[in-house]
């Protein structure tokens, strides 16, 4: 204390009121850190999208693993590994990835190959390898839609192309929940168990509220909180783990690295309309010189080159040695 004033550092004062967002990387993976702390949350948000597309439920979390993913050295993203159960007891695993890739289909089908495959053994026949598959759900929680047309719950399957459409097989689903879609075309009063998600993500996301305002705040929400106890889960987690010191500043590092990537992904930008400017500056560069031998071989003089191409005089006569 001194002169009366508190000695507080600025940045303290400034971690009491910021609310650490519920799909940043430091809080989504604390809230699924394993199945005791996410392991219902899980179950809900899974099955709120398995049930808006009408596919078989999950029935038990077996195991969550929160990984971290580098699609190259500026983008930055993670995902929570899902062991699940379905009503058949099928062995589901599920991807939950937050940070839209360029190759975000590509990606899904890379990670689903390695789920696919990873019961085979080697000498096993074709029908036993088939038969061990897992069935592979991949859940895409996406800021950006990698789709322009169609809604925010895009899913992707193996068909047959000539009609009658129908899976070619059940072992592969991929959903993208593309959420400036649902922001864009979000209802006043959610009405599924997904728009509830959504709809309380979005909120605690875009205006820095705990969830648990969030929830109190809308009647469905709150009727949701009440009636699931894997939304209560998540809800509740998501402010037990904002309010800890060490995610705070865990969350302050991640948004600096968040505005460092985006700072190299603007610096590399640069650079490359730099290259395509410079690349054009030559490409003119070497169309006046071929002008200019053209005229030269006409017989023009040098004055009349230099005003023909808009070189200057000691260009035009360098090409001029040259010839």
């Amino acid at each position: 204390m001194t002169n009366g004033t508190s000695s507080i550092d600025p940045s303290e004062q400034l971690e009491e009121w910021i609310t650490p967002t519920p799909l940043s990387d430091p809080v989504f993976t604390a809230i699924f850190q394993n199945v005791e702390t996410g392991g219902l949350a899980m179950r809900s948000l899974l099955n709120a999208t398995l049930a808006d597309s009408g596919d078989k439920q999950i029935i038990e979390i077996v195991t969550l693993t929160p990984q971290s993913v580098h699609s190259d050295t500026s983008s930055r993203g993670f995902r929570i590994d899902v062991e699940a159960k379905t009503d058949s007891g099928e062995i589901a695993l599920v991807e939950v990835q937050l940070k839209p890739f360029t190759a975000t289909i590509e990606r899904a089908l890379l990670y689903a190959e390695q789920a696919l495959a990873s019961g085979a053994r080697r000498g096993d026949t074709l029908e036993t390898v088939t038969s061990t598959m897992p069935r592979v759900i991949v859940v895409n929680l996406l800021e950006k839609a990698v789709r322009a047309t169609g809604g925010y719950h895009q899913i992707v399957e193996m068909l047959y192309r000539e009609p009658p459409y129908q899976r070619a097989t059940d072992k592969l689903q991929i959903h993208n929940l593309e959420l400036d879609k649902f922001r864009k075309n979000r209802k006043a009063v959610p009405e599924t168990p997904l728009e509830c998600w959504l709809t309380a993500i979005c909120i605690s996301q875009d205006e820095r509220k705990p969830l648990t305002e969030v929830v109190e705040m809308d009647p469905k929400l709150k009727e949701l909180y009440e009636s699931d106890p894997g939304f209560a889960q998540f809800v509740e987690r998501h402010g037990l783990v904002a309010s800890m010191p060490e995610l705070r500043k865990a969350y302050r590092r991640w948004e600096y690295d968040i505005m460092l990537d985006r700072l190299d992904e603007e610096r590399r930008n640069e650079e490359v309309n730099m290259r395509v400017a410079e690349g054009k500056a030559e490409g003119i560069a070497d169309e006046k010189i071929k002008t200019a031998k053209r005229l030269f071989e006409m017989g023009l003089s040098i004055e009349q080159v230099a005003a023909g191409t808009q070189l200057s005089i000691d260009d035009v006569a360098a090409i001029s040695d040259e010839m």
